[in-house]
């Protein structure tokens, strides 16, 4: 359970954008309203005011998302001129089952926004208030979300209505800042690699899948240490803090 009097912190503020984007998508979907900008404002300050926060946080936080909501009505504007999608879906809920060797492993997660066109394509974006995965991370296996998204609109995980092949990943990275949005697109320079990159992901999945399966396999709380994420619940589990204070030494 969350401590008593919990600070708020960025994941709230995540949460606010991602419940914001939400609610305009949820009222208007694949149609693009007169006043996106006026709507998409109005959207995140109901979301803001049912976070029931402490008022100075309000005031800290309300221009940013409106900064946010301007940003994304001009983007999606000059998105929309060059391609109308017929249908959008935001807090996506999916599954897939991977059948192994040791059995089927369900692999569940929930896409942001997937957005259907015409010829049958899929875009996938990802909302993302702090700094975003590069390209290099999603090469380097570190950063697999948004491929294995892709994999599990391909098997029809998140329905028939979503089911395709991807030819669009992308993040916006929505601060709120001086520079509100940023659009971060993978594979920009080569979209053509999206779907062996998104293959060549599941395959990486069922690999990991399988050596878990092991009896012997070890389950380390930081088998790369190098890239250990700055707060985990398994470090208290390890006593990752206990040994650490106990050094090198003999004893």
């Amino acid at each position: 359970m969350p401590p008593l009097e919990e600070a708020t912190d960025a994941s709230d503020y995540g949460s606010l954008v991602h419940d914001g984007l939400h609610r305009f998508l949820a009222a208007h979907g694949a149609a693009w309203p007169a006043g996106a900008a006026h709507e998409l404002r109005l959207a995140m300050a109901r979301a803001l005011a049912e976070a029931q926060l402490r008022q100075a946080l309000q005031a800290w936080w309300t221009p940013r998302l409106e900064r946010i909501a301007d940003w994304v009505a001009e983007t999606e504007a000059t998105r929309r001129a060059l391609r109308q999608p017929v249908a959008i879906a935001a807090e996506a809920k999916g599954a897939i089952d991977l059948l192994r060797p040791g059995g089927a492993f369900r692999l569940t997660g929930r896409a942001d926004r997937i957005e259907r066109y015409g010829d049958g394509t899929l875009s996938i974006l990802d909302y993302k208030t702090g700094a975003p995965p590069t390209q290099k991370d999603v090469d380097a296996g570190l950063a697999p979300q948004l491929l294995l998204e892709a994999a599990m609109a391909a098997a029809g995980g998140f329905g028939a209505e979503l089911a395709g092949q991807t030819a669009e990943l992308l993040y916006w990275h929505l601060s709120g800042g001086l520079d509100p949005g940023r659009a971060m697109s993978l594979f920009r320079k080569n979209p053509g690699d999206i779907q062996a990159a998104v293959l060549d992901a599941r395959d990486r999945l069922c690999d990991l899948i399988d050596a878990f399966d092991q009896p012997g396999r070890a389950y380390l709380s930081r088998p790369n240490p190098g890239l250990a994420p700055r707060f985990s619940d398994y470090g208290q589990l390890a006593r990752v803090a206990e040994w650490s204070a106990a050094g090198d030494g003999d004893e």
